[in-house]
């Protein structure tokens, strides 16, 4: 029993973390990079940053600039259109109907017949117009029982490249790191199966990791590695069944490993929480928060950070203090 949480967290997100400049957690403060770290750091002030938006409805996602801004979700959730000053993405998810890919792209452009074709595959189209003062961009692409997403993209995104990751991003979402309870671009985030919520930074990912976890990595502008973070954090959040404590104290003597240091108690928002620090298995630091609400449960709160930035622990802090507890989902002991 002592063990459960180490090797669950071991299979988390978290443990695929490369850490490349840990931040001191224990102040939640920010700490000196080495070289390397700094020139990462002198990159990403270049590099643009990106929010990240799924549709719960239709099953599709993308990256975008986060200097978009959404508009109210309007209709039937089947999509959103966001804002900048150059340009308007505007997504939404249709059923097919017996028709093409290439026929429903062909649809939102005003004269297909001039209309150049970059992109034609099984599952994709990608259509652009040049008009006199603006160039449009359609991407459809096909999604299960017979529906299928459309983003139309008008005006110049800069740099340049962000629209080929735009585009690239578009795709149907992986359902093994689909999380249900995530809707669109809210901020709070809602699993009443687990009994809480939280808010998380615009563009946070949330996959469930099991039947009774939930992570969060957020992307920093720095991140290039495809499958793990490189720089960012991720925060895992976990409702634990599996341990019997009727104090905290107990609670952490049951899933602090060997070798790690005392918990330190302290208070985050109005709740008594149990913190240490451990190793995981690559060698990354992480820190551990354990929680034991009036509202029944036991609750271990997780997060490694990679990366030069300073605000990943402002934003871990945010994330903390904003955790509530339901009392009409929480299950007995």
């Amino acid at each position: 029993m002592r063990h459960i949480h180490d090797r669950r967290f071991a299979r988390s997100p978290a443990r695929r973390v490369l850490l490349g400049c840990f931040l001191g957690f224990v102040a939640l403060g920010g700490a000196g990079c080495s070289g390397h770290g700094v020139a990462q750091a002198q990159s990403a002030e270049s590099a643009p940053a990106f929010a990240h938006y799924r549709n719960a409805r239709y099953d599709y996602e993308f990256d975008y600039p986060a200097s978009f801004e959404a508009e109210p979700v309007a209709g039937h959730g089947d999509g959103r259109v966001m804002r900048s000053d150059q340009a308007t993405l505007r997504v939404f998810g249709v059923q097919l109907a017996g028709r093409s890919l290439r026929a429903l792209a062909a649809s939102e452009i005003a004269d297909p017949t001039a209309a150049s074709e970059i992109q034609n595959s099984e599952g994709s189209v990608v259509l652009v117009q040049e008009q006199p003062h603006t160039t449009r961009t359609v991407k459809t692409i096909a999604l299960s029982g017979d529906r299928a997403a459309v983003l139309v993209i008008d005006g110049a995104l800069a740099p340049p490249n962000s629209r080929e990751r735009l585009l690239a991003s578009f795709k149907p979402v992986s359902q093994g790191a689909a999380d249900d309870g995530e809707t669109d671009a809210d901020r709070r985030y809602r699993n009443p199966a687990l009994g809480f919520s939280i808010e998380r930074p615009r563009g946070a990912r949330v996959s469930r990791d099991s039947a009774d976890s939930v992570s969060f990595a957020v992307l920093g502008p720095a991140n290039q590695a495809a499958s793990e973070i490189s720089d960012g954090f991720t925060l895992t959040v976990v409702r634990d069944t599996r341990i019997d404590a009727d104090t905290l104290a107990e609670y952490a003597e049951a899933v602090r490993p060997d070798g790690a240091p005392s918990a330190q108690r302290l208070t985050v928002g109005d709740q008594p929480v149990l913190r240490y620090e451990s190793q995981s298995e690559l060698g990354d630091t992480v820190t551990h928060w354990l929680f034991m609400p009036a509202t029944g449960g036991l609750y271990h709160v997780s997060a490694t950070v990679s990366g030069p930035t300073r605000d990943y622990p402002s934003q871990i802090r945010d994330m903390l203090a904003s955790l509530r507890f339901d009392a009409g989902q929480a299950s007995a002991r």
